[in-house]
């Protein structure tokens, strides 16, 4: 179901990153956006390659679906945060919250260890 969530989440994005692309007359970097998850793999970092509608700079859009509030906690894996501090002035968390109502959004721009409170809750055990 939370996997089901995400996908729906980033089909959300994907649909606003080529809206605004659109409405903005960049009809050519609309039809460059990448669902990167989807298409190339799920390891990058990052969900959605977009641009900026002025510059033509790459834009790295991370999802983060819930169904809950503006404020309930996600999880960032350890590639999502090494990605926001290796292009920090290119990533972009897109929170998307109350899904299942009507689905709002904000988005964090740049370091998700200078943005958010970290707390580690996954451990890697070997024998």
């Amino acid at each position: 179901a939370n996997r089901q969530l995400g996908r729906f989440g980033e089909q959300f994005v994907y649909d606003l990153e080529r809206f605004r692309l659109t409405a903005a007359g960049r009809d050519d970097l609309a039809q460059r956006v990448v669902w990167a998850s989807q298409d190339i793999g799920d390891g990058l970092g990052f969900d959605i390659l977009s641009f900026d509608d002025t510059d033509d700079a790459e834009r790295m859009l991370e999802v983060k679906t819930t169904g809950l509030g503006k404020f309930f906690p996600f999880y960032v894996t350890g590639n999502e945060l090494r990605c926001s501090e290796d292009v920090p002035n290119q990533f972009h968390l897109f929170r998307v919250f109350d899904f299942g109502r009507e689905p709002r959004l904000y988005i964090l721009h740049g370091s998700l260890r200078e943005l958010c409170q970290l707390d580690p809750v996954l451990y890697r055990a070997t024998i």
